[in-house]
């Protein structure tokens, strides 16, 4: 993701929904704070939208496995 846009976000429940949905990040640390960055498409974006419009749906299990896997790597690391 060097050159390329980036999507970045500290929100931890839109991040497990665009793991859910398929999206690969990067986890980037500065002091008490986690920014998670992906790479910017217009896939992602109309992702993103369907989050924060509430019109996008996923696996409830897979969610809430997604939510647990992230703060894992967030606390173990």
């Amino acid at each position: 993701m060097e050159k390329e846009e980036k999507y970045i976000t500290s929100d931890l429940y839109l991040t497990a929904y665009l793991k859910v949905k398929g999206f690969k990040f990067l986890v980037e640390k500065v002091k008490s704070k986690s920014n998670f960055i992906f790479e910017k498409t217009p896939e992602l974006l109309t992702t993103v939208n369907e989050y924060l419009t509430e019109t996008g749906s996923c696996e409830p299990l897979n969610y809430s496995n997604s939510i647990k896997n992230i703060k894992n790597l967030l606390y173990n690391s």
